[in-house]
């Protein structure tokens, strides 16, 4: 990516920042949502995440399809109208998110070929199971993320994580296709100064921010799967994991408690964490949020860069994501406890 790309994102994340900070615009109202409450140490913080990273697509991403460039105005609008709770019923919400990505996913011909499975592989033939499919992941991803946006960084700073292990993968492997590292180094790049502000509380992503990153980055695995056949499907699955079994798991702990499954509460892992933390030494309590989200970021790590090391190896890539899976269960275990004896 040339330099005065580069200069040309810092403009405008400055002069949007500045411009909305200056006329009190795009607050987020926390009041009406207990999971924004959580990690909100600034209580008028910017929804920048959205409009910004959407204005960084059109203006510096030219080769993108006109499908794609839609598809983006449209799920950020979507984002919009729920962070300013227009929009409520989160069934509403994840129905016009499936047009959406319908639409996308039709025009746009994307499509999940291989899971490295004999069955599953007969059932994505069918081109109408393959186009739901297709569909489904990305709505898990798109909401998974929208959930993982409780914590400043979070979500911003696992993409930055995502991004950085393509693009080790890319070094390690020179025989890629059509990595599109201009475009990818153009969202790293945004994020990146996006996550400096987000950490501290400056700004939030907001749910048109989680919903457009997530979306932009779902489209772009899907695509690197399609052109590279001999990456495995689960290095995906790998980069992913945390986002999609947020969603799995939020659901099914919601449907075990026999609570609603789409209202949002503080049971997620980094919201336990979070409140852990809170108990702890006066560092943890400057220093809150900030500790939270490096800590989950952190132990993230790892796996990526094995999977990018060995992103051909599907027997790998299993038990990565095996490991994850568990490691997991047993933090949510922990802190879970710990949050239920102190209450």
């Amino acid at each position: 990516m040339a330099l005065h790309n580069l200069l040309i994102i810092i403009t405008i994340f400055l002069s949007l920042f500045v411009f909305f900070k200056k006329l009190k615009l795009l607050r987020d109202d926390i009041s009406f949502s207990e999971h924004k409450m959580i990690g909100a140490e600034n209580k008028s913080p910017i929804v920048l995440g959205g409009i910004y990273i959407l204005i960084v697509f059109f203006i510096l991403s030219e080769n993108s399809s006109i499908y794609l460039k839609i598809t983006t105005v449209l799920i950020t609008l979507l984002g919009f109208v729920s962070d300013k709770n227009i929009l409520p019923n989160p069934k509403i919400r994840l129905f016009l998110q499936i047009m959406i990505l319908l639409g996308l996913s039709y025009f746009e011909g994307l499509k999940i070929n291989d899971l490295r499975l004999d069955f599953l592989n007969l059932l994505l033939v069918n081109n109408f199971f393959n186009l739901f499919f297709t569909v489904f992941c990305l709505a898990i991803l798109i909401n998974g993320s929208n959930f993982l946006d409780g914590l400043n960084g979070l979500v911003s700073g696992y993409y930055l994580i995502v991004l950085l292990s393509l693009l080790l993968l890319w070094n390690n492997n020179p025989n890629i296709i059509n990595l599109e590292k201009d475009f990818l180094i153009l969202i790293l790049f945004s994020l990146l100064i996006f996550f400096i502000f987000n950490i501290f509380g400056q700004v939030y992503l907001g749910d048109s921010g989680a919903y457009l990153v997530s979306l932009l980055i779902g489209v772009y695995l899907v695509k690197f799967s399609m052109n590279n056949d001999f990456i495995s499907p689960y290095y995906i699955a790998v980069l992913l994991w945390y986002p999609a079994f947020e969603n799995f798991f939020s659901i099914s702990r919601r449907i075990s408690n026999k609570n609603n499954v789409s209202s949002a509460d503080n049971l997620h892992l980094h919201h336990l964490i979070f409140l852990f933390l809170k108990s702890k030494s006066q560092f943890f309590k400057n220093f809150l949020n900030p500790s939270c989200t490096v800590f989950l970021l952190l132990i993230n790590v790892p796996s990526m860069i094995i999977a990018s090391l060995y992103a051909s190896k599907s027997n790998i890539m299993l038990i990565i994501i095996l490991f994850n899976v568990s490691l997991y269960l047993l933090t949510y275990y922990f802190f879970s406890k710990n949050f239920k004896d102190k209450k």
